[in-house]
């Protein structure tokens, strides 16, 4: 958080502790007004929550949280992803390590079929929160839409003993399936499927996607195929907790 103010000496000498006591209570009364945000948001009222969230923006343009906030309850209720994105933007240039804005971004970024800088995104994120099964089965799912097959198939296969259940398992498998598909290696494909049939995961599609092989990467490879559901507030402060 910052703030484009500046002092002579004097005036900062004779103002300094009034200026730090007004940032802690300003800093107070944003976080309270944050909570009735998520008040609202939990009554699922987010036509109040966003009023709520502009005017707070208004008031306090420099801080990084509203922005990402306002991104945040617009990717749920009556999702702009161009607003959505601007405002993304507006966090990350006040707060450029905003990783749940970040993430929120590399979100985005898939919809609007932008895989490339997707991949980027996620992968600067994962430097800083290595730990994170969901980023990196991103990273893999990203990959595949990328055109990067081998690399998908690779990455996936490194990371698929640290899932912890079989959805998890599932999307890994499917990454497989989809990039040995496209790289014409339908035996692969076959193994994948009795994988996911192992699992218990209805596969009768996938039957049809080996007898037709209709399917192009050029259709499969756009945004509204990419089918990542918004992540919630709390989802997202798990997965990106504060760096101390």
């Amino acid at each position: 958080m910052t703030k484009q103010i500046t002092f002579i000496i004097l005036t900062f000498l004779l103002f300094s502790c009034k200026g730090k006591n007004g940032n802690e209570y300003q800093s107070v009364d944003i976080n309270s007004q944050l909570k009735e945000v998520t008040n609202y948001q939990e009554l699922n009222d987010y036509q109040n929550a966003n009023k709520l969230l502009k005017t707070l923006i208004n008031e306090n343009p420099n801080n990084a949280e509203l922005y990402f906030r306002l991104a945040h309850s617009r990717t749920i209720s009556n999702p702009n992803l161009f607003e959505i994105m601007n405002l993304l933007e507006e966090c990350l240039k006040r707060d450029s390590l905003n990783y749940k804005a970040l993430y929120l971004k590399s979100q985005g970024l898939m919809f609007m079929g932008d895989f490339k800088r997707a991949l980027d995104t996620e992968k600067r994120i994962l430097e800083n929160y290595p730990d994170s099964f969901v980023l990196k089965a991103d990273i893999a799912s990203t990959l595949l839409f990328n055109g990067d097959f081998e690399k998908a198939n690779e990455f996936s296969e490194s990371i698929l003993p640290e899932s912890q259940n079989i959805y998890e398992k599932e999307r890994l498998i499917r990454v497989q399936i989809y990039a040995n598909y496209f790289l014409d290696k339908i035996e692969d494909v076959k193994i994948g499927k009795d994988k996911l049939q192992q699992l218990g995961f209805e596969t009768d599609y996938l039957q049809k996607l080996i007898d037709s092989k209709e399917l192009k990467f050029e259709d499969f490879a756009v945004g509204k195929n990419v089918g990542n559901k918004p992540c919630s507030l709390n989802e997202l402060n798990t997965m990106f907790p504060k760096k101390s």
